[in-house]
């Protein structure tokens, strides 16, 4: 490895280090108030019912929904923002006879994430609720089946797309201009300009399913802060097709001035509309994911040049050129990306207990293995010495047959380093996708909760992480203090919250280990003391149940 990658690794392994020790942070918005508060018992029906957050939120319809205790909803309107864009809220203009109230809510962040959440209020006097009451209204404003599947799909096409599409176009007018007019290079931008513009209607079509009517629902995405993006993105894609076609004029320097210009307008509308615009230090946080997508871009555009964008003659000295480009690159990608990471995330154990987190674990684990594969083509270049006469015909000059296939060696060890490199950056993408798909952490002075229960000779140990509502980690983990312990057939969930006659709620686990099953969401609705009762199976008759009680904060 070179002394300058070496530098590289050794600057990437501190910053990644920086991230144990910073402080907690907010990632999107929170609900912070509700008037009338939660649990709150009026003498008189309340005028109005209004929820305060964190920063501005986009309703989604039903966005307040108000039941009694029975279930029967009150019919109260659309919520409206009349208060402020971080506001959402409903006139009530029934009056509400005496008993305890359930209020459901939803609603979209600006980074395009939705949540969601419930809190009770009572008039006179506090009633029973119905059981499982709560369970049912969230069952009817939860996302559509596999919804978020389709979204992640899209992601991964935008972001793939518009990396060759602009990684391409740079790559090709500085590195290789004699090819920007070749039908291969054409080819090649063409792809770009399709697989971003299908792969960014596919977002929108994703999430007008989720939040509207249907698929074909894009004025429901248009109204949101995150899908007036979306759409712009859409329209600046297509606004490239003629750069594309008139490439031939991009080396002057007006066309050069408005590529670079269009460039960075989308990229910036690309990350107007994600994580970047919420959450703590918004200003540095938008400038370095535009700095980290620029470095993807000219990463992305440069290989894909160099694996199939180029013929065989011209490989070398366009290789050559890359390689600094390359190495500048993943240095940006290094630092943006953890400043993003530190500013999202905030502590090692947002890492390690969110589905953001583990992503992002592996996200580096991809970007370490493309590094790799970035040193040994960059150790090639340099053993095949294509400084100023780096060229296959002029390592083909060189006397003796030896020295003759020593070349052709090293180019094809070369090209096959830059394939690889490739698809790890594919991969990269792909964790990219994964990483914008999931909602960051609620790092906001988390309190963790562990708890145990001892049934015979079998502990149930429940661990929130932390134990908030809105969607938390859960890990139920049932052991034995003598060690061997027999395998549970299957391990279920439920939570209820006695106090105000909620649940029992089903939380939906998967297997992580033998007797050791996890909730990446558990969503407890209200603060309070709840129960969770596990109930562990073996065999067709025979299973044990397990009930402890965690507090949960909001």
């Amino acid at each position: 490895m070179s002394a300058s990658w070496r530098r590289l690794v050794a600057v990437v392994t501190i910053l990644v280090a920086a991230l144990s020790w910073s402080s907690p942070v907010n990632a999107h918005a929170d609900l912070v108030e509700t008037a009338p508060g939660n649990q709150v018992v009026l003498d008189q029906s309340p005028p109005k019912i209004v929820l305060t957050f964190s920063e501005a939120i986009d309703p989604v319809e039903p966005g307040v929904r108000v039941v009694d205790a029975d279930g029967n909803e009150i019919d109260l309107g659309s919520a409206d923002q009349s208060r402020g864009s971080n506001t959402l809220g409903v006139v009530v203009d029934v009056e509400l006879a005496d008993g305890t109230y359930v209020v459901a809510w939803q609603a979209l962040s600006a980074d395009s994430h939705n949540i969601r959440g419930a809190f009770t209020f009572s008039v006179g006097e506090a009633s029973a609720t119905r059981s499982g009451l709560v369970d049912e209204l969230f069952a009817t404003s939860s996302e559509s089946p596999g919804g978020s599947v389709p979204l992640a799909i899209g992601r991964f096409g935008s972001y793939a797309g518009i990396a060759v599409l602009l990684g391409g176009l740079f790559a090709a007018t500085v590195l290789a201009r004699p090819q920007l007019r070749t039908r291969r290079v054409g080819r090649l931008l063409v792809a770009g300009v399709a697989t971003a513009g299908l792969g960014t209607a596919a977002m929108i079509s994703a999430q007008a399913n989720l939040i509207g009517s249907s698929a074909l629902d894009w004025s429901a995405v248009a109204g949101t802060q995150s899908g007036q993006w979306w759409v712009l993105r859409l329209g600046a894609i297509l606004a490239f097709v003629p750069l594309v076609v008139w490439r031939h004029r991009l080396p002057s320097r007006i066309g050069g001035a408005v590529m670079a210009v269009a460039g960075l307008a989308l990229l910036a509308i690309v990350s107007a509309g994600g994580h970047a615009v919420t959450g703590r230090w918004v200003p540095l946080a938008y400038a370095a994911t535009v700095a980290h997508l620029a470095a993807m871009t000219i990463w992305v555009g440069g290989l894909t040049l160099l694996a199939i964008g180029l013929p065989r003659n011209q490989f070398w000295e366009t290789a050559n050129r890359f390689s600094p480009w390359a190495l500048g690159s993943v240095a940006v990608l290094a630092i943006s990306g953890t400043v993003n990471g530190w500013r999202q995330i905030g502590s090692v154990a947002g890492v390690t207990d969110s589905s953001y987190g583990r992503w992002l674990i592996i996200k580096i684990a991809l970007v370490a293995g493309v590094v790799a594969s970035a040193a040994i083509t960059r150790r090639l270049l340099s053993r095949g010495d294509v400084g100023s006469t780096a060229s296959a015909p002029a390592l083909s000059a060189a006397p003796g047959p030896t020295a003759t296939n020593s070349g052709s060696n090293i180019s094809t060890a070369t090209r096959t380093s830059v394939f690889a490199e490739l698809v790890g950056i594919v991969f990269v993408i792909a964790a990219t996708s994964g990483l914008v798909n999931s909602p960051p952490p609620e790092l906001d002075e988390p309190t963790n909760e562990t708890v145990s229960a001892v049934q015979g000779d079998r502990i149930a140990q429940v661990e929130l992480e932390p134990a908030v509502t809105g969607g938390t980690v859960m890990h139920v983990t049932i052991t034995s203090p003598r060690g061997g312990l027999d395998r549970a057939d299957e391990i279920t969930v439920n939570a209820v919250l006695a106090a105000d006659q909620i649940g029992p709620i089903e939380i939906e686990t998967i297997p992580a280990s033998p007797n050791h099953v996890i909730a990446d969401n558990a969503n407890f609705p209200v603060p309070g003391l709840w129960t969770i009762e596990i109930t562990a199976r073996y065999g067709e008759f025979d299973q044990i149940v397990f009930k402890v009680d965690v507090p949960v904060e909001t």
